[in-house]
C-alpha cells in the first residue's frame, strides 16, 4: 500500500539550529501532497488512453472490415441474363428475322465452398477481436507504466529541490561564519561542493519529471497539468501472488491471438479444399426462330473438369501456413513461460526491497537524521557532518520512491500478462469478446 511517509519527510527536528530551521519549514511545505482535486488519477489516464488512441481505432476498423468480409463470403454469385440474336442482316433479312435466344444462368457452389469461405472469414474476424484484446492490454500497460514513471519523477524532483534548498541555506550560514573568521574556508569549499551536487541533481530530476510528464500526456495526445496521484490501485493486488504459469497461459492475450490465428489458418485449409470441388453452372431459356416464329426451350449444365487445376497449390500453401502458425504458437508459449518467470521474480524482489526500505531502512535513516540534528544542536556535531547525514536521508527517500515505482511496474507487467484485468477494472472497461 502506498505510504505518504515515503514521499514527504516526517520532520522530528523542530529544534534544529537557526541556520537550518527556515529551510526545514520550507521543505516541509514543498513536500505536502497536492490537493486531490488537482491530481491526475490512474483511472482517468487509463480511460483517456483507450478512448482516444489510434492503435485501438485501427484494430477496430480492421475488425469491422473482417466482419464485412464474412458477410460477403457466404453469398452466392449473382445469376446472369444472356440475350443473343443470330442469323440476321444481309440476305437473311433484318434483325426481326434473326434467331433470338434469352437464357438465365446460375452458378451453384458445390463442396460447401461458400460456407467454408464464410467460416474462414469469421475466423479471421475472431483473430482481430483477439488482437483488439491484446492491444487494449498492451496500451493499458503502457499508460500505467508511464503514469508510474511520471509520479516517481515528480516525487524525486520535489525531494531533490528540498535538498538543494537546505544545502544552499547551510552554505549561506557557513559563508557568514567564514567571513566572520569563526570557520575555516575549507568548510565553505565543502559546502559549495554539496550545493553544486545538489543543484545538478535537482536540475536533472526536474528535467526527468518534465520528460515523464510529456510522455504520459502523449499517450492520449493531450497535456498534463498538475501532479500525478499515487498509484495505490496497483500496489494492492492480492491476485498476483497466486498467479501461476498455467493461469497466465490460459489468460494471456498474445497467446489467445496466436491460438485464433492457428484456427483461422486451419479454416483456410478447409476453404481451399472446398474450393477444389468444381462449381456447377445451370441455365434455362427460350429461343425464337425468326424464319418461322417458332419457339423452343433450352437448358444447359456446365462444370469444369478438374484434371489439371485441383487447387493443389493453394491447399499446400494453406497447410504450410497453418503449420507455421502452430509453430509460432508453440514458440510463444515458451517465451511466455520465460517472461512470466522473470516478471514474477522482479515483482517478488521489488516487494521485498520496497518492504525493507519503507519498514526498516527509511525509518532508521530518519532516526539517524533526527539524532544528528540533536547532536548538532548540542554542539557535538559539525554542520557539514549534519549535512552528510541529511543527504543520506534524502537519498534513502529517493531509493524508497524508486522501489515503490519498481514494485508498481512489476505489478503492471504481471497484470498485462494475464490480460490486464486489474487495469481494465481501474479503467472501468471490458475487453472485446473472444473465444480463446
Amino acid at each position: 500500500m502506498y505510504s505518504d511517509k515515503l514521499s514527504r519527510p516526517n520532520w522530528p527536528v523542530r529544534g534544529l539550529a537557526a541556520i537550518a530551521c527556515s529551510a526545514l519549514l520550507t521543505s516541509a511545505a514543498l513536500s505536502q501532497p497536492a490537493p486531490q482535486d488537482t491530481s491526475l488519477e490512474l483511472s482517468t489516464v487509463l480511460q483517456r488512453a483507450v478512448q482516444s488512441h489510434p492503435r485501438l481505432s485501427a484494430v477496430q476498423a480492421e475488425l469491422a472490415a473482417r466482419r464485412s468480409e464474412a458477410r460477403q463470403a457466404g453469398l452466392w454469385d449473382n445469376p446472369s441474363l444472356q440475350a443473343e440474336i443470330e442469323d440476321f442482316g444481309g440476305d437473311r433479312g433484318n434483325i426481326g428475322d434473326g434467331d433470338l435466344t434469352v437464357a438465365v444462368r446460375q452458378t451453384i457452389p458445390l463442396g460447401g465452398d461458400r460456407r467454408r469461405a464464410r467460416e474462414a472469414a469469421e475466423a479471421w474476424a475472431r483473430v482481430e477481436t483477439a488482437r483488439l484484446n491484446a492491444e487494449i492490454a498492451g496500451l493499458l500497460g503502457d499508460a500505467a507504466t508511464a503514469f508510474v514513471d511520471a509520479r516517481a519523477a515528480q516525487e524525486t524532483a520535489r525531494v531533490r529541490a528540498e535538498l538543494q534548498d537546505l544545502a544552499e541555506t547551510a552554505a549561506s550560514a557557513i559563508r557568514q561564519r567564514v567571513e566572520a573568521g569563526r570557520s575555516s574556508p575549507i568548510d565553505l569549499d565543502r559546502a559549495d561542493i554539496l550545493v553544486g551536487t545538489a543543484g545538478m541533481n535537482a536540475v536533472s530530476a526536474s528535467t526527468e519529471a518534465r520528460r515523464a510528464s510529456l510522455a504520459l500526456a502523449a499517450i492520449w495526445g493531450g497535456a498534463l497539468a498538475g501532479d500525478v496521484a499515487p498509484p495505490s490501485g496497483l500496489m494492492n493486488n492480492p491476485d498476483l501472488s497466486a498467479l501461476t504459469a498455467d493461469a497466465m497461459m490460459r489468460s494471456n492475450p498474445d497467446l489467445a491471438l496466436a491460438r485464433q490465428t492457428s484456427r483461422a489458418r486451419g479454416e483456410e485449409i478447409a476453404r481451399e479444399r472446398a474450393t477444389a470441388v468444381p462449381d456447377l453452372t445451370v441455365g434455362a431459356g427460350i429461343r425464337r426462330y425468326g424464319s418461322d416464329n417458332e419457339t423452343a426451350y433450352l437448358a444447359m449444365v456446365e462444370m469444369p473438369i478438374p484434371v489439371i487445376d485441383r487447387n493443389q497449390g493453394r491447399i499446400a500453401a494453406a497447410v504450410a501456413r497453418e503449420t507455421g502458425a502452430r509453430l509460432d504458437e508453440a514458440a510463444l508459449r515458451r517465451q511466455l513461460l520465460a517472461r512470466h518467470a522473470a516478471a514474477y521474480r522482479r515483482w517478488s524482489d521489488a516487494q521485498q526491497r520496497h518492504a525493507a526500505l519503507s519498514e526498516s531502512v527509511l525509518p532508521a535513516s530518519q532516526n539517524a537524521f533526527s539524532r544528528a540534528s540533536l547532536a548538532y544542536r548540542e554542539g557535538a556535531l559539525q554542520l557539514l557532518d549534519l549535512l552528510d547525514v541529511q543527504r543520506t536521508y534524502f537519498d534513502t527517500r529517493i531509493r524508497a520512491i524508486e522501489a515503490r515505482a519498481d514494485l508498481a511496474r512489476a505489478a503492471i507487467e504481471l497484470d498485462v500478462l494475464v490480460g490486464a484485468p486489474r487495469l481494465k477494472q481501474l479503467a472501468g472497461i471490458a475487453g472485446a469478446e473472444v473465444n480463446p
